[in-house]
């Protein structure tokens, strides 16, 4: 979020700070917000993970979607916690205790700021105007200003000339009817969320800069003047500043805002600068969302060009295995068919790991026995000499057996002669060797359309059990 703060205030910045189409500039500063906040979440290609093997002339694909977040998360809580007082953890809830506290002053300024307007318009005299209330103050030193429908006004433009109060008044009127408010509580709103970003801060400020240069050019539009209605900014520049949820009348910005009035329109070619937010936001999107994620167990692997590149010269210095112990470290090198010496090859470690398509692999060893949670993460460390040692920490979770075993879309076919046809059981444990082997039963039954034979686990928890459940549905479409 922050990087595409940043992306989007930079392209403000350079490009849209100057121009006089303030209505845009609005929507520029208001949608990056939202879009800087929404574009992360927005993940895309390791949402939904397939387990399955390169198929074979005779094998169709066998298509399971699971729901790995659920799955990483059982995974967790059947892996063995380490120990809090590593200094790791230290580090994470020091930064967590710092991050909340902030969160938490911010809050409270963001509270304590609109308890003190409510409470200013509560206690003083108010007039309903119908588009808004206008609120007479009792300090005489405090600006105008305006917040919501209220327009706070204090002793001190009682002095004003009638012309001038009633360009003071059209000029929050602006705030009041394009609801300039919502936006400065959306800013200070994320801002709580990100109190240690400056960037919120300036988006915020230009924001509210903004907002002053609509209110300004409608009333010295409607003026007819705009010498006039710069007098009375001048006028009444020196007064101070109340709150940064508000819009005073005057600020400090009164050089700028003075600037933007006797700026020329922008031509209208400069509209279309707005169109490169949209590639912006493109390359903001696949920096944060598209970023490289752990291979789900049993996925494709990746075609980037760093995991497609030629096997090299450099090679394997040593291979070691944590985490391990249910297979031994002899099978598990076996299924790696890797040994020291052998060529490094990012593509040929993570074939061996998670994708042979013989189904040899490391990960089929042991989603084979039934630990469908597995995972191994590789690391690897360059030598002095030039070569590789690589460490592979597995996590082995827990086993899971077969639960219920269900057939949708069989009309014709009922659920028990699919069953036999199958060598699955309710009970049995959970086998992807099966699972593919009860696909392709399915499919050469003749009855289905064998590109459309799914296979859909769903894991349900068994934390007092000593081992998880795995439902499964079998989706079909008859021919």
């Amino acid at each position: 979020m922050s990087f595409c703060l940043a992306v989007f205030a930079l392209l403000y910045r350079l490009l849209f700070a100057n121009l006089t189409y303030f209505s845009w500039n609005r929507w520029y500063l208001v949608a990056s917000i939202a879009v800087s906040l929404g574009l992360p979440l927005v993940s895309f290609p390791a949402l939904t993970a397939y387990l399955f093997a390169t198929p074979t002339p005779d094998q169709e694909p066998l298509l399971l979607r699971l729901n790995w977040q659920q799955l990483e998360a059982a995974a967790a809580s059947a892996t063995p916690p380490t120990t809090p007082l590593n200094g790791l953890n230290w580090t994470l809830a020091g930064l967590l205790a710092v991050y909340g506290l902030g969160m938490l002053h911010r809050l409270q300024g963001l509270v304590r700021n609109l308890w003190w307007l409510r409470r200013l318009a509560r206690r003083h005299p108010r007039t309903n105007h119908g588009a808004f209330w206008l609120v007479e103050l009792s300090a005489r030193q405090m600006p105008a200003f305006s917040f919501g429908r209220n327009v706070f006004l204090s002793p001190l433009h009682a002095s004003l000339s009638s012309a001038e109060r009633e360009q003071l008044l059209q000029h929050e009127l602006v705030h009041v009817r394009q609801r300039h408010t919502l936006d400065i509580l959306l800013l200070e709103s994320v801002s709580v969320l990100l109190w240690f970003n400056p960037t919120i801060y300036y988006l915020r400020n230009q924001l509210k800069a903004v907002h002053e240069y609509l209110a300004d050019a409608a009333v010295a539009r409607e003026a007819g003047s705009v010498s006039g209605y710069g007098q009375l900014l001048l006028k009444l520049a020196a007064q101070p500043f109340p709150l940064s949820l508000v819009h005073a009348f005057s600020t400090k910005q009164i050089v700028q805002r003075i600037t933007m009035l006797t700026t020329p329109s922008s031509r209208p070619m400069q509209k279309l600068r707005f169109l490169l937010a949209l590639p912006l936001a493109a390359g903001a999107w696949l920096a944060t969302a598209c970023v490289d994620s752990p291979t789900p167990i049993g996925a494709a692997p990746s075609k980037s060009p760093s995991t497609t590149a030629a096997a090299t010269t450099t090679s394997i210095a040593s291979i070691t295995w944590q985490g391990n112990t249910v297979v031994s470290t002899e099978r598990l090198n076996q299924a790696l068919d890797l040994k020291p010496g052998d060529a490094y090859d990012s593509l040929a470690l993570e074939k061996r790991l998670s994708f042979s398509p013989d189904g040899k692999d490391v990960t089929s060893l042991y989603m084979d026995q039934g630990y469908l949670f597995f995972s191994v993460a590789p690391t690897v460390q360059r030598q002095p000499d030039g070569s590789v040692a690589l460490t592979l920490k597995i996590a082995e979770g827990r086993r899971a057996q077969l639960g219920t075993i269900t057939f949708t879309g069989n009309n014709k076919a009922s659920a028990e002669s699919l069953l036999e046809a199958i060598p699955l059981r309710s009970g049995d444990t959970f086998s992807r060797a099966k699972l593919m082997e009860a696909q392709k039963n399915l499919a050469l039954l003749g009855s289905f359309d064998p590109n459309q034979v799914g296979v859909n686990p769903s894991p349900a928890m068994r934390p007092n059990a000593t081992t998880d459940l795995v439902n499964v549905e079998f989706t079909l479409v008859e021919r």
